[in-house]
């Protein structure tokens, strides 16, 4: 996820009432039906099987306060657990990678530095703007919980509003992660396409900042049998930052392991 700075610094600080549950065995993970039902439509909707691999690319204006900027973004995935985010502008390219719990990004605006993402970061850091394989992962994993919070308005259409998160039930030494991986997801009950997504980056943990992230999807097409959302946006901190407009969309080309190297 392109993010000002060297390590995304961050928000959304998680609320004491979060029904977050660690160190528990696997057969107790919290898994509401209902919002579980919600999950599965939505994949349903999205086209039922994630494609091996996703290429996306279109143009993205990056807003900070006054100041805009004009460029390119390609949007990249390969299962359910890599991906790939790269902005580049005049000012240079900022690529994020995401490969299978682990995660790091790339600056070449002012010099050319990589990051390696701590774990309460890269536990959050699976790249959302092509949700299918994120919602798709969540599904897959025993250890994930679900919670259910009710039907609201997003820009005046009805949408459930679920939580969801990693409990690292079966493995204790993570399991103080599971308060880091918690998103919010606002999925339409007409179409069951997700309309909203919001979650928390955390550098660390104690006194670590963090920074909030919302994530808005919007003009879905469909591509090759997949729902993908050719408008999105995305903001930091309740502030507009990003905003999307997908061009085109290809998937099962061949992207290989290396392209997700977070070496």
């Amino acid at each position: 996820m392109y993010c000002p700075g060297p390590v995304f610094t961050a928000l959304l600080l998680l609320s004491s009432s979060l029904p977050v549950r660690i160190q528990q065995p696997v057969s107790s993970v919290p898994q509401d039906s209902q919002a579980l039902s919600v999950l599965k439509q939505s994949v349903v909707a999205m086209g039922a099987v994630v494609p091996g691999d996703s290429s996306a690319t279109g143009t993205v204006t990056i807003t900070a306060g006054s100041d805009s900027e004009q460029g390119n973004i390609t949007i990249q995935t390969r299962g359910s657990s890599q991906t790939l985010e790269q902005v580049s502008t005049a000012s240079g390219t900022k690529k994020a990678v995401y490969s299978n719990g682990v995660a790091n990004d790339t600056d070449h605006l002012a010099t050319q530095s990589k990051t390696m993402y701590s774990a309460e970061l890269a536990a959050s850091s699976q790249g959302a703007l092509f949700p299918l394989p994120l919602f798709s992962v969540i599904l897959s994993s025993p250890e994930s919980a679900y919670q259910y919070v009710g039907l609201e308005s997003i820009e005046g259409t009805d949408c459930h509003h679920i939580r969801v998160w990693q409990t690292f039930a079966s493995q204790a030494d993570f399991a103080y992660l599971a308060p880091f991986s918690v998103r919010d997801i606002w999925i339409n009950s007409a179409t069951n396409l997700p309309a909203k997504m919001a979650y928390s980056l955390h550098a660390g943990t104690g006194a670590e900042p963090s920074t909030s992230v919302e994530i808005s999807y919007s003009k879905f097409q469909q591509t090759g049998g997949i729902q993908y959302p050719f408008a999105i946006a995305k903001s930091l901190n309740g502030t507009p930052w990003l905003t999307i407009t997908v061009s085109s969309v290809s998937f099962n080309t061949g992207l290989s392991d290396s392209t997700f190297s977070i070496q």
